[in-house]
Parts: C-alpha cells; sequence; structure tokens
C-alpha cells in the first residue's frame, strides 16, 4: 500500500483508508435515516483488521455522530493491539441527542467534552487528526482554536482541521491556526480539480465520496440499485430521478480496461490530483478494499484520458 505524507503535519497515511460511517450501523437523527444497514460488530472489526494486516492500509476515519458512537467503539475495539500501527481520524461538533435529535455543537466547551468521549470510545490516548464535523459559530472560533491547540499540547491530538465543501470555512479555520487537515467531497464527477485550501499551502487533503455514492463503483452501471431503508442512500436517490443518476454514469464504463476496474479509474484520478494524500472509502467488504489497493499500482492516467472524462463528465451530470 502507498503511503502519503498528510501535508506538513508529518503524519504518513496510507493512500486508501477505511471510512467507518456505514460501519457503524443504522441511525435516525430528527427522524431521518442518517446511517447505513448494520453489517454486525464483528464483521466492522474483523474488515478493519484486515485492512490492515492484508493490505497495509493504516488510516480509519470516523466521527462521533456515527451509529451515535458506536463506530467509534467498534474502530477501538478493532485497533486494540494495533494502535501504533494506526493513524486514527474522527470528528466533533455534531453528535446524537437523548432523543434521538441532531445536535451541533463545535464550541470551545463543546469540543472538550467531545474529545473526551471519542478518546473513550477509542480506547486511545491520542487522535491522530481531529476534524469539525460542523463549523463553529464565528464567535466561537478563538474558543475552538485555544481548545483545539490546548489538545495538542496536551499529546490528545496530533493535527487539527475541518470536515467540509465549503472553502469559506477553511478560511475561518486557516485564520485561526486549525487547519492541519481538511476532509472534502471529490470525485470524477467533480469540475473542480483544485483542492479547496488552495491557498494555503502545507495542508492535508483527505478525500471523501469518491464514488459519489455508488454511482462511481461499476457495480449499477446495468441496473440502478435498491438501497434499504435503513440506508441513507435511499432518501439521496430516489424515483426515476435516483435511477436516472446512476444510470447516467454508464458512460464512464468506456474507461475500464482488463487492467483497470471502474472503481481504479475513480481513485486513480483522485489520487493524481494536487492535494489528495488519501482517499477514504465507505466500502463493507474487504475485497471492495482490495480492489481499491489495486488503484494505487494502476499507471497515472494520460492527459488524453483525462480530457475524456471531462467530457464524459458532461454527459453524467
Amino acid at each position: 500500500m502507498e503511503e502519503r505524507l498528510l501535508g506538513a503535519t508529518g503524519i504518513r497515511v496510507s493512500a486508501i483508508g477505511v471510512g467507518a460511517w456505514q460501519l457503524g450501523g443504522p441511525l435516525r437523527l430528527d427522524g431521518k435515516v442518517d446511517g447505513h444497514p448494520d453489517v454486525g460488530e464483528a464483521t466492522a472489526i474483523d474488515l478493519i483488521r484486515r485492512c490492515g494486516d492484508d493490505l497495509g492500509i493504516t488510516l480509519v476515519d470516523t466521527a462521533e455522530q456515527y451509529g451515535a458512537g458506536e463506530s467509534e467503539r467498534r474502530v477501538g475495539l478493532a485497533l486494540e493491539g494495533r494502535r501504533e500501527r494506526w493513524v486514527i481520524s474522527t470528528k466533533f461538533g455534531a453528535r446524537v441527542g437523548p432523543h434521538g435529535e441532531r445536535v451541533n455543537d463545535a464550541s470551545a466547551v463543546g469540543v472538550a467534552l467531545a474529545l473526551e468521549g471519542s478518546l473513550r470510545r477509542l480506547r486511545t490516548d491520542r487522535i491522530d487528526i481531529y476534524l469539525g464535523h460542523v463549523a463553529p459559530d464565528p464567535r466561537e472560533l478563538d474558543g475552538v482554536a485555544r481548545a483545539l491547540a490546548e489538545a495538542k499540547r496536551a499529546g490528545k491530538i496530533r493535527a487539527a482541521g475541518i470536515s467540509t465543501a465549503n472553502p469559506e470555512y477553511c478560511s475561518w479555520f486557516a485564520e485561526h491556526g486549525i487547519l492541519d487537515v481538511v476532509q472534502y467531497p471529490r470525485s470524477l464527477l467533480s469540475h473542480d480539480e483544485d483542492p479547496l485550501w488552495a491557498a494555503v499551502a502545507g495542508v492535508g487533503g483527505i478525500v471523501r465520496g469518491a464514488f459519489a455514492g455508488g454511482r462511481l463503483s461499476g457495480k449499477y452501471f446495468a441496473e440502478a440499485p435498491r438501497f434499504a431503508a435503513d440506508d441513507i442512500r435511499a432518501g439521496r436517490f430516489t424515483g426515476e430521478a435516483g435511477a436516472e443518476a446512476f444510470r447516467r454514469c454508464a458512460v464512464f464504463a468506456e474507461l475500464v480496461t482488463p487492467m483497470r476496474t471502474m472503481p481504479q479509474v475513480a481513485l486513480r484520478w483522485l489520487l493524481d490530483l494536487p492535494g489528495t494524500h488519501s482517499v477514504v472509502l465507505g466500502a463493507k467488504t474487504l475485497a471492495e478494499y482490495s480492489d481499491a489497493a489495486g488503484g494505487c499500482a494502476v499507471p497515472p492516467l494520460t492527459a488524453g484520458e483525462r480530457a475524456r472524462i471531462a467530457e464524459l463528465r458532461s454527459l453524467a451530470g
């Protein structure tokens, strides 16, 4: 597995990371589905361990909100006896309230409380990458910056940042000296190849959404999926419009060859971009992660192939 330096953090991460949202089980927030069908605790633990042991993956990404803490708890169990081999990324600021309500609290006090909870569930004394899951109120930024700086001094976190698609939030964090890492959505369906923080040097970039909710996995080019009722994607891709969103992406099938799968094409497009240090996936099987890991060995896309992808994107959009 290829490893890359995560910006100026000094942290080395595998080019492919395990996304643990889908390993935390189902969740309802404010009465709406916000999780995934449960693969089961034993399956989740085994998958994380084998991704590390068999494939050399070293990055796992989770959040306090995923599964109302269940994702972090399972990650902690999976890494027992293996902690030193892994880089843990988790998020603060969004959690599940006592009655299943969405609670956004990225205040200075909220950060400190969230950090202790995540450390406990993850069974570790430090978190390598600690990201805001939501942006703080601008009036709270000074306090949040102090809280994160204190956590660094105490050795409880190594790098801070935010998970966002909003460049303004990146600017806020950069201005307060807490933009070490950004996790952001990007795929070959994205029109903008520049990272959100292009003007800020030394920022580590972790990409999510590489397969655009499954549209670029290649599995559904012939027939659109039918997601389970407790899969968040069931609410995102509904009816004929949802099915059409999958069918349109079949134009990318021409990029598949005997030497590379569709997921490998989608990952290679991302890995070739400046600012992509790692890509976290929402896969649920070792076979899917193994195929993704093979994308690291696929030769970079040619200029002609990237130009063709731009043409196909207009058809898929």
